[in-house]
């Protein structure tokens, strides 16, 4: 959507009364007897997003899942969520995440935003160690924001940006002009990756304080990385631990990443991770050479993988707050298949443990589902989509 495309979005959506944006959340959900064709309600759906959240809103419940509370903030994740719910924000990774956090014992996610995952998190095992680390002040205030809202008391989140470096105290932190006032992009330049188009146009510079990411290590068998091209850098700062340990990894692999791609790859090769593309279908095992060259968003509609050195967890996981029994997921055999002749552009193979399991339960990724997702598709557009301010 161009910028005058964007003006009108929010013309139209910002003076809406509560009751009828409501109304509209509600009636464009899936499965709320919808007649019309998908494609007009996906794309009055990417509209109202791009439009942001109505003014009136202060909090909002979202429409899928009325336990979860979050504020009404300038925020791009957060304005996908009030309209789409669930399916606004990664679906694909959001069941294996809350699957994984349940069979953890030292949870450190790096790069949390708003807190979305955090909460998400939190809320499946709530007896588990986790610590969420963010840069950003007003990201992560408003983290803690909505870990306090959803009664989540088990993660600690760290203001700080994650670094190799044990000698560095601060650093700056790089906000391109066209981000909302919680921004997805926001990163550190020094040997960044981070794809050109994405770190143009600078807008801020905030001097925040570094951490070493090896003294955040002790004891985590499960790590989240959405750290804007500082991935391989920090997994190089790991080594030791993934060798000693083999935590599973989540891992956003954005393209033009040769570095962090190889790295990937080698631990595959030498710590005995299977690496795996998250689709709505389920996961798709990639060897190292397809992992060189895979344009994830695209192929997959995620831009994360998952590394794993263990089994994936089963198919009986439970969804829904403070990890509590759900219902189980049918068999692998009654999922669609995800076979070359049928995946089109999925291209890997479906082998070792992921055969035997089918996707997570989730209300936002059921196999077959035909909810709304833009899956960050921003991130990887040269105009990043939808961002709040631009």
């Amino acid at each position: 959507m161009s910028p005058i495309g964007r003006r009108l979005a929010r013309a139209v959506v910002g003076p809406l009364p509560v009751a009828v944006a409501d109304t509209l959340r509600r009636s464009l959900h899936p499965g709320t007897g919808w007649t019309h064709p998908a494609r007009v309600r996906r794309a009055l759906l990417r509209a109202l997003s791009r439009g942001g959240i109505p003014r009136a809103v202060s909090r909002f419940r979202l429409v899928d899942d009325a336990d979860l509370e979050f504020l009404a903030v300038d925020s791009q994740v957060l304005q996908q969520l009030y309209w789409c719910g669930e399916a606004g924000w990664e679906p694909e990774l959001l069941p294996w995440w809350r699957a994984f956090c349940r069979t953890s014992r030292s949870v450190l996610e790096l790069g949390t935003n708003v807190g979305w995952f955090a909460v998400q998190g939190g809320r499946a095992a709530p007896g588990v160690r986790y610590v969420a680390v963010e840069p950003h002040p007003f990201s992560a205030e408003i983290c803690r924001s909505h870990l306090a809202l959803n009664s989540v008391m088990s993660v600690e989140v760290l203001e700080a940006a994650a670094v190799a470096d044990p000698a560095v105290s601060s650093v700056p932190l790089l906000v391109p002009a066209d981000q909302a006032a919680t921004p997805t992009v926001a990163f550190l330049s020094m040997d960044t990756e981070l794809p050109a188009d994405m770190a143009a146009d600078i807008g801020a510079a905030l001097d925040v304080p570094a951490v070493d990411v090896r003294t955040l290590l002790d004891g985590v068998d499960l790590i989240k990385m959405d750290v804007e091209g500082q991935e391989h850098v920090l997994l190089g700062a790991m080594r030791a631990h993934l060798h000693a340990t083999r935590p599973t990894l989540f891992v956003e692999v954005l393209a033009g990443t040769p570095q962090l791609r190889a790295l990937l790859a080698e631990l595959c090769a030498t710590e005995g991770y299977r690496c795996y593309a998250l689709s709505r279908q389920g996961p798709v095992e990639l060897d190292g050479d397809q992992l060189a060259v895979a344009r994830l968003m695209d192929e997959y509609g995620c831009q994360d993988v998952l590394l794993c050195a263990g089994v994936l967890p089963g198919p009986a996981t439970p969804a829904g707050a403070q990890g509590g029994p759900g219902p189980a997921v049918g068999h692998h055999a009654a999922l669609p298949s995800v076979t070359r002749s049928r995946r089109k552009k999925l291209t890997g193979t479906r082998v070792g443990p992921i055969a035997r399991y089918a996707l997570p339960s989730s209300r936002s990724a059921e196999p077959g589902s035909s909810a709304t997702t833009w899956s960050r598709m921003d991130r990887v557009t040269p105009n990043r989509g939808f961002s709040g301010t631009s």
